[in-house]
């Protein structure tokens, strides 16, 4: 019997001992990366189509030699890797002064299959990131999500990590977070957009960026003592470009590439428009006419020629601001009337420091519902709040003060549907929009438009 029972349990033995040595090196540790290898601040963003292309920037302290993304379709299966394609990276060293070097990396995904999911890493091909994933853009016009934030602009990494975070707890099927624009305090501070992807986590990893240039992004680094303070520029601050790629399809001006674009996704034209031309006060008088003029011949072209059903328009400044000391006369007659005669159905801005949301306008006036006209909309979701005035109340439906906010916009064929967030998750202001040939319906949702609740069951936020 014991003899016959130890035939048995040798061959078992030796199975399990053989088996030994694949098991440790599924479970070993990866090696320790070289220092300063490891992939950081990884941002997805769109140069292309989004049904088709894919995005993505990062970085090393240290150069690296090959610098590329790895990619394939969603798959249970743990050995993907197998199935994996490769996009090869592009390098740039940046100075960040003080004796510091950093490099950073793009790559362009190429040949995807619509409305898929994939995964993705980056690195040199020895040191990677942790697999991430993403979702191509449906080739039709089918129903998605996306996030709407305002100004991130301070204390970014401690308080406006919260707001992103619970936006995305919200959504997290968004497609994508248009920022509107300051999205850090000083657009040349390398280290404020350490907090800003810090903030962000893996959250920027799996969800594209569609950021808008603010005021704050042209911010050079101040003049040392006793040098003149350098004249204001309307160009765009270098980090921008380390860590967004961004589609070539904007205005023609030298050396401002990409700081208005647009994107079709779904049925929808996305309209990324650099106001600061129209309402930065510092810049030269002469370049920004010129600038001015090339960006209204760029957005009649692209409003003109629109095979969408839905138009949005991202900008920082406000049309019709709320801040006591903001009112931009030149930037609303020349953009406004534009936005009404392409039909425009929503535009998206920050700036003011405060929430508002307008009824539908047109020729500056608050048209029946059912009327051609533009929703505008105004958030912000960083820490800093500015006191508002009476200047265009009585184009709101809803005014919020001395709130972190966030917005999350659902679009179909024929419905747009906007809740405004607090952070705890409260939808604080709400509209629809119903589309039918040629214009829009608005119905108006916010709690200020209903009935007003008994006192006990007013909302906190």
């Amino acid at each position: 019997m014991l003899r016959r029972l130890r035939a048995y349990i040798a061959p078992l033995a030796a199975a399990v001992w053989l088996a030994l040595p694949a098991v440790r090196l599924l479970s070993a540790p990866e090696a320790a990366a070289p220092p300063g290898a490891v992939p950081a601040r990884i941002i997805l963003t769109w140069t292309g189509d989004p049904a088709t292309t894919q995005a993505v920037t990062w970085r090393t302290e240290a150069a690296r030699q090959s610098p590329q993304a790895q990619f394939a379709r969603l798959d249970s299966d743990p050995a993907f890797e197998k199935t994996a394609s490769a996009a090869p990276g592009t390098a740039a060293t940046e100075d960040l002064g003080g004796g510091r070097t950093v490099n950073h990396y793009v790559a362009h995904l190429h040949g995807l299959a619509p409305n898929t999911k994939y995964c993705y890493r980056v690195g040199d091909g020895q040191v990677w990131s942790e697999w991430n994933v993403f979702r191509t853009a449906s080739a039709t016009p089918d129903p998605f999500r996306f996030i709407y934030v305002g100004d991130a602009q301070s204390s970014v990494r401690s308080l406006w990590s919260r707001v992103i975070r619970a936006a995305y707890a919200t959504a997290p099927d968004a497609r994508f977070i248009v920022h509107a624009g300051d999205l850090v305090e000083e657009g040349w501070d390398d280290r404020l957009w350490g907090e800003w992807c810090d903030a962000l986590g893996f959250i920027s990893a799996m969800v594209p960026s569609l950021p808008v240039p603010g005021n704050h992004e042209l911010h050079r680094p101040p003049a040392p003592p006793g040098v003149e303070k350098p004249e204001p520029v309307l160009t765009i601050a270098p980090p921008w470009r380390w860590h967004f790629a961004l589609p070539a399809n904007g205005p023609d001006l030298e050396g401002m590439e990409s700081q208005s674009y647009y994107m079709d996704y779904q049925g929808v034209r996305f309209v990324v428009l650099d106001v600061n031309a129209f309402a930065f006060d510092g810049a030269e008088p002469k370049a920004a006419g010129h600038v001015r003029d090339r960006e209204v011949a760029w957005l009649n072209r692209i409003l003109a020629n629109n095979p969408n059903r839905w138009t949005i328009v991202a900008q920082h400044q406000a049309i019709y601001s709320i801040a006591q000391s903001h009112d931009y006369v030149q930037m609303r007659a020349a953009l406004a009337p534009l936005y009404e005669k392409y039909g425009v159905d929503l535009v998206l801005q920050g700036h003011d420091h405060a929430y508002a949301r307008s009824n539908k306008i047109r020729g500056g006036k608050v048209v029946d519902p059912s009327a051609a006209g533009v929703v505008y909309a105004i958030s912000v979701s960083g820490p800093k709040m500015l006191p508002t005035g009476q200047a265009n109340r009585e184009l709101m439906a809803r005014v919020i003060e001395q709130k972190q906010l966030y917005q999350v916009v659902t679009v179909s064929p024929d419905r747009l549907v906007y809740r405004a967030y607090s952070i705890g998750g409260t939808v604080v202001d709400k509209f629809e929009l119903a589309k039918t040939e040629g214009h829009s319906t608005y119905v108006d949702g916010s709690p200020a438009a209903q009935p007003s609740p008994p006192a006990t069951a007013i909302p906190r936020y």
